[in-house]
């Protein structure tokens, strides 16, 4: 990809610098000599080359390097550690300017390497510090892609274990399992070795099975028996809302588990806001701290990664369990789901929106059924009922251009 860049930097040099066809021979020979592409702030350029994912905090103080640090441990959050950071910002830096419809992610019906950089492209735009000034700069310098690739990898593998080791000490509790005896403090004992545990992550096409003979299905689980197998494609029960869940419709309430969501909150809003307790002083949630104002897809995968390591009996990370799966495939798995279907990611981003920041459509249905049951409404039905008036005007609110703007903000 690195040279992928170079020839395109390159290209895009050579066509600058030819002139229309009116232009005289001199004139072209003159502009293809360009001179090196200078970054907009030679100071940010300074500062990525001495981004050092083993940096103290001293040195990365002393290297002004803090802003850099921070935005690549949020960026390795909401793409998690598996996306191939450097191909993701190559990817940025050639089709920066592109119309949609010409780049490749464009066109694909899956989720491909192509849609895959264009997202976590994305992430990086929003969250690091002066990158969309200097993506010109970055094409003409391919090392430094390089160099801030590497970079963002190393350090989302060390926040992926801070942010395990915080939501291994509160896992237990989010999930509202009780354990007086405090058998679930230790690792070891957690998973497949405690039903309670081994629930939760059991996919939901075994739940009746499960719930039937627990025992017996979490020692089927927790000894790869080869008739029970695990795979990256099955989504462990906690992430669904099991309420909704229909055995001829695996689709409901995946990804809306109330337990997925309160360890989305211990992770980006702190654990206060998991108990509905006032924010405390002290450091700031990660919602605040990074401005956070939507939540995405990635980001939701990452905390259902993170739930499943802590909940799991391994005290450690890893990357696969069992023979059947793998945290990169289940990974692609959940994000291909919702490449394929627009519609539904669009409509379960919507829902995080609303159970993390509070914000809904205004005009959606169950809105609109609450809405009719305002006093304003109810006065106009009653009317209508009594006097059974012929008068349009009566079953029409006023000043219908003006209808949003006199409808309450918080419904």
């Amino acid at each position: 990809m690195a040279e992928a860049v170079a020839k395109e930097a390159k290209r895009r040099r050579i066509d600058d610098a030819v002139s229309s066809d009116g232009a005289t021979e001199e004139t072209q020979s003159e502009t293809a000599v360009t001179s090196p592409v200078e970054p907009k702030n030679p100071g940010w350029v300074i500062q990525a080359w001495n981004c050092d994912a083993s940096a103290s905090d001293i040195v990365r103080h002393s290297r002004g390097i803090e802003q850099m640090y921070d935005a690549a441990r949020q960026i390795g959050r909401c793409s998690s550690e598996y996306p191939d950071q450097t191909r993701a910002l190559t990817y940025g830096v050639i089709f920066r300017g592109f119309d949609a419809e010409n780049r490749p992610d464009y066109i694909s019906n899956y989720y491909s390497e192509d849609v895959e950089a264009r997202m976590v492209f994305l992430i990086w735009d929003r969250y690091f510090p002066e990158l969309e000034d200097h993506l010109p700069y970055l094409a003409a310098n391919p090392a430094l892609i390089l160099h801030l690739g590497n970079y963002v990898s190393f350090v989302a593998g060390k926040v992926r274990s801070d942010d395990l080791g915080r939501l291994n000490l509160g896992i237990i509790s989010y999930s509202l399992l009780d354990d007086p005896n405090n058998i679930l403090k230790r690792h070891s004992n957690r998973g497949f070795d405690d039903s309670r545990t081994g629930r939760l992550l059991c996919p939901v096409r075994y739940l009746k099975e499960f719930e039937a003979d627990p025992a017996r299905l979490c020692s089927l689980f927790r000894n790869h028996h080869p008739d029970w197998k695990l795979f990256s494609y099955d989504f462990p029960s906690f992430m669904s809302d099991l309420s909704l869940v229909d055995p001829d419709d695996r689709e409901a309430g995946f990804l809306r588990g109330p337990l997925l969501v309160t360890y989305y909150k211990a992770i980006f809003c702190g654990r206060s806001s998991v108990y509905g307790e006032a924010c405390s002083r002290g450091q700031q949630s990660l919602v605040v701290k990074y401005g956070m104002t939507e939540v995405n897809l990635h980001s939701i995968v990452y905390t259902t990664l993170l739930a499943r390591s802590a909940l799991g009996s391994d005290a450690v990370w890893r990357d696969g369990d069992g023979y059947h799966w793998q945290a990169a495939s289940f990974l692609h798995a959940v994000m291909d789901l919702a490449h394929k279907s627009p519609s539904w990611s669009r409509d379960t981003i919507a829902w995080w929106n609303k159970q993390i920041f509070g914000t809904e459509d205004g005009n959606d249905s169950e809105t609109e059924r609450e809405l009719e049951e305002s006093d304003y409404y109810k006065i106009l039905a009653q009317r209508a009922a009594r006097n059974r008036s012929p008068n349009p005007l009566i079953s029409q609110s006023p000043v219908e251009e003006d209808e949003e703007a006199e409808q309450p903000e918080d419904l």
